[in-house]
């Protein structure tokens, strides 16, 4: 049962690090920067409860166009930069939408590798399973934190912007 409870968390980090990007830019020039794939499957979920159902989150891989950067300091701590376009399809209660995710952003690693915080600019697009702290899909712009609780759950412990409740937006 174990693995049933860190689904939710692989895909919510694997999301999170696509949602974190800026705008494309090209490689050649940018050495040590690789894409970031592969691409996660569609989720799906009951992420806006019951009066919604089942709610699909992808990644629209035909705009795709992000890029992941590894920093490693002098302590053993890690920083994995993210730059790009990404766009992510929300299907649910007969609705389609499209967002634009781009963020920059930044996990940071400990140097035991573990995600000390996550840092967005931007755009950042938020999965939170159901079951979670903050069980829900959001939308947030500006500079983001997330922190991850010890049951490896990432969630928003602060944001300076705006932030749109993609459920609501599924309901209306």
């Amino acid at each position: 049962m174990g693995w049933l409870r860190r689904a939710p968390i692989v895909v919510l980090l694997s999301a999170l690090a696509l949602s974190m990007t800026t705008g494309a830019v090209l490689a050649g020039g940018n050495p040590g920067r690789t894409p970031n794939l592969p691409l996660p499957d569609p989720y799906t979920a009951a992420m806006c409860g019951t009066d919604i159902g089942d709610v699909t989150v992808s990644v629209d891989a035909a705009t795709f166009n992000e890029y992941i950067k590894v920093f490693t300091y002098k302590d053993g701590s890690t920083r994995l930069q993210f730059n790009g376009y990404l766009a992510q399809t929300v299907v649910g209660n007969g609705k389609t939408l499209h967002f634009n995710a781009s963020g920059p952003g930044a996990i940071f690693l400990t140097p035991d590798n573990i995600i000390s915080r996550i840092v967005t600019q931007g755009h950042l697009f938020y999965i939170g399973p159901p079951g979670s702290p903050q069980q829900g899909l959001f939308l947030y712009t500006g500079r983001t934190v997330l922190v991850v609780l010890p049951d490896g759950i990432a969630v928003v412990s602060s944001y300076s912007g705006n932030r749109t409740d993609v459920c609501a937006l599924l309901a209306a």
